[in-house]
């Protein structure tokens, strides 16, 4: 048995350069960047009105006083080509509207509801400052700005700005393709339970959790606790070039706890095989070729540790994302722990009079699926002491990661 970051460490040197292909910004969503994303081009491209109003020119050498008139132009609307406008002089001003392209000799815009209309002239209620209510060309993004970073994971306002930078395409890189496979003899996937059968809930859960991880996720099928059908299975995946094989069950002390024996007939190497982790022990990662295989204990929660915190940071690696660093809180209570091991705990995580604080949620069996839909996080305790006391930081990782950019904080409980 070793240590988690020994784990990690381990299986992080197993994976590969991450491999780059182009993809149209429409298709993007979920990817990974393969490189910086610099800006071509000032978005606004040009100065614009931000409001309804009247453009003109701050004068030089004139203090602007309310109930100044302008003699009012013309009328620019959103659209309009302003290439042969005439000239503002003083005391003139261009009717304008939103998103109006604003004339070159003038800077400051007043709203229509600070005005008085009267006739071909505008007379100013109340006088903007300088600059006011115009968007300068270059003011959202400038050329050759950062735009979005190396290994950083699409969202939809990441297409919306390449959309507005008119980018068509994207360096990414390629989706890992995942297969999963379930063990047990128990398991069932439909209908009502015959004695002594459970329903197969991992399987569902890791098809959608690698589905928001950006990766190509199918499912193989059930195996009841056969080793010759395993082994055809894996045999099938690996000759298909799958980046990942995650099967769940058979991998602790039992009779039929068969994996690790074919994944060695099979010539696969064991990079480990039981980690000091709570819960999910049992956890095996192997390589075959150039496949990845995670055996995760079957109890759900096991599951879903495994996934947030080894194929996950695998993941990270292989697409050539930043490491997820997780974020200190204070623990709201003391909570006991076993010795020696690194805790992965259903947690909430929340802010209360300032402070950041993650409260350790009762139910931490790994068959207990329920406390995951109250928890919003997950606290990691360290291997050290058979205890934590209120007040102690623990790093805190979101539910999910690259599903929401950040922790989504619960309300105090």
């Amino acid at each position: 048995m070793i240590l988690y970051d020994e784990a990690i460490k381990r299986m992080l040197s197993n994976a590969p350069r991450p491999e780059v292909e182009e993809v149209s910004v429409s298709e993007s969503l979920g990817r990974i960047t393969a490189c910086d994303i610099l800006s071509c081009e000032n978005i606004p491209s040009f100065s614009n009105s931000a409001m309804d109003g009247f453009a003109f020119r701050y004068p030089d050498n004139k203090i602007l006083t309310p109930s100044e008139k302008f003699k009012v132009m013309g009328i620019i609307a959103a659209g309009d080509d302003i290439t042969q406008l005439r000239s503002t002089g003083q005391n003139e001003a261009w009717e304008i509207m939103t998103g109006a392209s604003m004339p070159p000799d003038c800077n400051t815009v007043i709203k229509v509801e600070d005005t008085c209309r009267r006739g071909e002239e505008v007379i100013f209620n109340q006088i903007p400052k300088f600059g006011t209510h115009v968007r300068k060309a270059g003011e959202d993004f400038a050329v050759g700005d950062s735009i979005i970073k190396q290994g950083t994971r699409i969202f939809p306002e990441h297409v919306m700005a390449l959309a507005a930078l008119g980018v068509q395409s994207i360096s990414s890189v390629r989706r890992p393709k995942v297969g999963i496979i379930s063990t047990g003899a128990e398991l069932m996937s439909e209908g009502s339970l015959s004695p002594g059968k459970i329903r197969n809930s991992t399987a569902p859960f890791l098809t959608g959790e690698l589905d928001l991880l950006g990766t190509e996720a199918k499912f193989l099928g059930s195996n009841s606790d056969d080793p010759k059908e395993f082994l055809k299975v894996l045999r099938g995946q690996v000759d298909k070039e799958v980046d990942i094989v995650i099967s769940t069950g058979a991998v602790s002390m039992g009779k039929y706890d068969f994996v690790a024996t074919a994944l060695r007939d099979l010539g696969a190497e064991i990079l480990f095989h039981k980690t000091a982790i709570r819960p999910g022990k049992p956890l095996l990662v192997a390589r075959l070729g150039k496949t990845i295989f995670f055996g995760v204990p079957g109890n759900p929660v096991s599951t879903a540790v495994a996934i947030r915190f080894f194929v996950e940071p695998y993941l990270r690696a292989i697409q050539g994302a930043r490491p997820e660093l997780g974020t200190l809180f204070k623990l709201k209570s003391r909570i006991k722990k076993p010795e020696g091991l690194r805790c992965f705990f259903k947690a909430v995580s929340f802010i209360e009079d300032g402070n950041a604080l993650v409260e350790i949620l009762p139910g931490q069996e790994s068959f207990k699926v329920s406390p995951l839909l109250t928890a919003n996080s997950w606290a990691v305790l360290p291997e050290a002491g058979a205890s934590l006391e209120a007040g102690e930081k623990v790093r805190v990782f979101g539910l999910h990661s690259w599903g929401t950019k950040e922790i989504v904080f619960g309300e105090k409980r």
